[in-house]
């Protein structure tokens, strides 16, 4: 049978353009590796309550609302970031994505789960796709088809259009755990230092109770596995091993996250990329369910107009450029800043980090202007001011100034 649309990779990102696309009329296969939606859960789950209230989605599967976050920097200093209202929630990936993939069968998409696409091959005819589905394999045609596969895109690399800018992404390890102690059910914490996440950071995610997603993130050259990184964390920290002691460790998962850009092109002829696969994520924190969602969104509205306008069995490259300048006008500016603030970040010794830190511990005026004013998924509208203030109090060191201006003006800052 064929298809107008095939979708690879049944998480919230080909979910989402799954239900616009369905719901506008098309005829939508889509194909999940995993036998179960949402399984593994990679990510923290992690969403902020702005973007649900624009994505137009219900709280489904929430497990936690968030209203702040505790930093610990590499020496221990730490300090609290906490609003009156929920910022966030943390959800539970399984409910969340197994909700999500049920909307788009009733409004009339097709799923297969446990399928795993081997091969796609593109002609004036359509997209070939064939899949493997319980040691059988089967091929479908479409018009188009939209990758959603996740980091380290299987379909980006079979075609060509993977782009080697994020080879520089992290590796990110998390574990589920119980019988924790001394964590506020509604904070978030981070933790700071080259020994313990080198490149990124670890944190407690309280899910309620006394149960935690616990994890970290390294570059994926750091010299040894993540999950060794974060086995140490958890029996060594001085302030985390004393909450995580003798904890009971469920499910676990290791996944790269890619926080070194997106790829040049997201379109192709007959491809679409989207979410984690196009690197739409914030390189600063390593979430992607708002923008890969949004995207998805965007995807989903080029596609309506041009199903419907073009009559052409292949939808070339040149009639799905509109995706490509709409995600970009939207977001494209937001993700470039945060691979910059990425470089930054990475480029600070733990010294470096923890005189940060100080500086923002002692300036009580600027925690309560981050609190009021901070948006996790808008991260570039309350860095200029923050940066501007510390100027004024000349709080900034000039190695810190210097490589602030290296990454985020490049080769035209001069030391």
């Amino acid at each position: 049978m064929d298809y107008d649309v095939t979708i690879i990779g049944a998480g919230p990102v080909g979910s989402t353009a799954a239900k616009v696309l369905a719901d506008n009329g098309f005829n939508i296969l889509i194909l999940e590796e995993h036998s179960i939606i949402g399984s593994p859960q990679h990510c923290t789950g992690k969403i902020s309550a702005e973007a649900l209230r624009e994505l137009d989605l219900e709280p489904v599967g929430i497990l936690q609302e968030i209203r702040g976050a505790t930093f610990y920097s590499p020496s221990l200093e730490s300090f609290t970031i906490k609003s009156n209202t929920t910022q966030a929630y943390i959800l539970d990936r399984r409910v969340f994505d197994t909700w999500l993939s049920e909307r788009c069968v009733k409004a009339g998409a097709s799923l297969i789960t446990n399928a795993r696409a081997t091969r796609i091959s593109i002609s004036s005819f359509g997209v070939s796709v064939e899949f493997k589905c319980q040691d059988k394999y089967q091929t479908i045609r479409s018009r188009v088809i939209i990758a959603a596969d996740g980091a380290n895109s299987g379909v980006a690399r079979q075609l060509g259009i993977y782009t080697q800018e994020q080879a520089g992404g992290k590796m990110g390890v998390q574990i589920q755990m119980k019988g924790i102690r001394d964590i506020k059910e509604d904070i978030v914490e981070l933790y700071f230092g080259r020994i313990y996440a080198p490149g990124f950071f670890a944190w407690i995610v309280p899910l309620g109770s006394d149960e935690a997603r616990v994890g970290l993130c390294v570059n994926i050259h750091s010299g040894k596995p993540a999950m060794n990184y974060l086995r140490e964390f958890v029996s060594k920290h001085p302030v985390a091993s004393c909450k995580l002691k003798g904890c009971f460790m469920g499910e676990s998962s290791v996944h790269p996250i890619p926080t070194g850009g997106t790829l040049r092109r997201t379109v192709s002829d007959g491809v679409i990329i989207v979410g984690d696969a196009a690197g739409q994520v914030k390189s600063t924190t390593g979430g992607g369910l708002y923008y890969g969602m949004s995207c998805a969104k965007l995807a989903a509205k080029t596609l309506s107009k041009e199903l419907s306008q073009s009559t052409e069995k292949l939808l070339r490259r040149e009639s799905l450029a509109g995706y490509e300048r709409s995600w970009k006008l939207k977001l494209g500016k937001e993700i470039a800043f945060s691979v910059k603030a990425r470089s930054f970040l990475d480029s600070l010794s733990d010294n470096e980090v923890t005189y940060l830190f100080n500086a923002l511990k002692k300036d009580d005026s600027l925690l309560s202007f981050i609190s009021k004013e901070g948006n996790v998924d808008w991260q570039s509208r309350i860095t200029s001011p923050v940066i501007g203030r510390l100027l004024k109090k000349g709080a900034l060191k000039p190695n810190i100034l210097y490589k602030f201006g290296r990454s985020f003006l490049g080769t035209a800052f001069k030391k």
